[in-house]
């Protein structure tokens, strides 16, 4: 057993160990001396030997599987030859498909226990294919790779700069093919779209070194600056492959978007999402005929082009701080009645406690797609207090969203939904989707 004053370092030892549950993050707990190890690689209730590979120094170490004792039913051979060679692309690629989903539903579940407070019926959440779609391999459309000093793109080892060439088998393979055929050259950073029309567009850049993840950095929220910084610096992208606009159908809407704009990587997340949004406002309780609607971090207008779908009389302001993504509003909406885009961080359309400045009225409904920081207390705080009828939050990180949803459940709001949407198979990532009604609903 560890002191507390003892300084100990288990860096490189094999330690034998039996793996608990699945932990926020994608590895599996185990537990040695009175300290917690989060491996890599294992699956609840087997007997593992794992290499410990980082080791902090306090009450927790991380370490990777080097081989399975006793092998748990849900287990698989791995089908990715990236993630085989070390990549952090498909972590979960070792799993079950179906084990994997539910594995995914109990750390949405801990976190909303844990984080948000949040009161539920079990011990997990369920957890569906997009449109039922359930392919566990080439479901990627939009993709990035790094070249190395050969010039052969590759994707990162976990916790780690250095490159793995072996290809991961999460994009399509019109992709990869048109990737590799590019030849772009070492030192670049290489993005691949293929469009829903079947045109596959490739773009490179200068890579710009990034550091191995550093478990004690502050906060999400200031790893995504370091990353929106780091892409600044690489400057804008050459394209090499396809038009300079990338053609993207949902339901009966079109968008031209430019080949960096986000958009949702997986070929049925979007129509999926959409159409679960689509849902929600159409069951908002005591909707009217023209509710305000607030879309924030709106992006191109996924979710504002559902609402109207639902709601054709909606007023939506769609609140986006980037100008790419803006800019593509109006190829899918065009001049519809009732959108008002407004290019803005959403703390700031948002203003301070009391501010009402020139918001568009207090909403009706509120749809939110943060960033993996999530929204944050205090823009939760906020809308809160300004919403009317019902807020639907769609997080890629259950630890965030759990925060941003608790505020609403401390402030009163009830869950009508929490499940999540396996979107990224293969991987321990999971989109959450929450829907929370008003105690000031009629």
């Amino acid at each position: 057993m560890m002191t507390k004053n003892e300084k100990i370092d288990w860096t490189g030892r094999v330690l034998r160990l039996r793996v608990e549950g699945p932990a926020q993050g994608g590895e599996f707990v185990a537990r040695h001396e009175g300290r917690v190890l989060f491996c890599r690689g294992g699956i609840t209730g087997e007997l593992v030997d794992v290499l410990v590979d980082d080791d902090p120094g306090k009450g927790f170490c991380r370490g990777t599987v080097r081989k399975v004792i006793e092998a748990s039913p849900d287990r698989i051979a791995p089908y990715c030859p990236a993630a085989a060679a070390g990549a952090g692309c498909c972590d979960w690629s070792h799993i079950r498909p179906e084990s994997a989903r539910e594995f995914s539903g109990r750390i949405l579940a801990e976190q909303a226990r844990r984080i948000g407070r949040i009161e539920l019926p079990g011990e997990t959440v369920p957890v569906e294919v997009p449109a039922g779609d359930d392919a566990t391999t080439r479901w990627r459309t939009v993709a990035r790779w790094v070249t190395g000093p050969d010039g052969v793109p590759g994707v990162r080892r976990a916790r780690s700069h250095e490159l793995v060439t072996e290809a991961c088998v999460q994009s399509d393979q019109r992709i990869l093919e048109a990737v590799l055929a590019a030849r772009v050259g070492p030192g670049r950073e290489v993005l691949g779209v293929l469009g829903d029309d079947g045109e596959v567009h490739v773009a490179h850049r200068a890579s710009v070194d990034q550091a191995p993840r550093n478990r004690q950095r502050r906060s999400r929220q200031a790893a995504a600056t370091r990353g929106r910084a780091r892409h600044a610096r690489a400057g804008a992208w050459e394209l090499v492959a396809g038009r300079t606009t990338v053609v993207r159908h949902v339901r009966d809407h079109t968008w031209q978007l430019p080949i960096d704009a986000f958009w949702q990587a997986h070929r049925s997340a979007a129509g999926h999402y959409a159409d679960l949004v689509a849902t929600a406002v159409a069951g908002t309780p005591g909707l009217g005929d023209e509710p305000v609607v607030w879309d924030l971090y709106g992006g191109a207008g996924l979710f504002s082009a559902a609402v109207l779908d639902a709601a054709p009389g909606a007023r939506v302001t769609i609140v986006e701080s980037s100008t790419t993504s803006l800019g593509a509003v109006g190829s899918a909406l065009g001049e519809a009645a009732g959108v008002n885009p407004v290019r803005a961080r959403v703390e700031d359309f948002l203003g301070g406690p009391g501010d009402s400045g020139d918001l568009p009225g207090d909403p009706d409904v509120v749809i939110l797609d943060p960033p993996r920081g999530g929204a944050g207390i205090d823009v939760m705080e906020r809308l809160a207090g300004r919403t009317a009828s019902r807020i639907v939050h769609v997080g890629c990180d259950p630890a965030s969203l759990a925060r941003d949803v608790g505020v609403l459940v401390a402030a009163g709001w009830t869950v009508a939904d929490l499940h999540g949407v396996a979107a990224f198979p293969a991987t321990h990532h999971v989109e959450g989707f929450a829907v929370l009604d008003s105690p000031r609903r009629t």
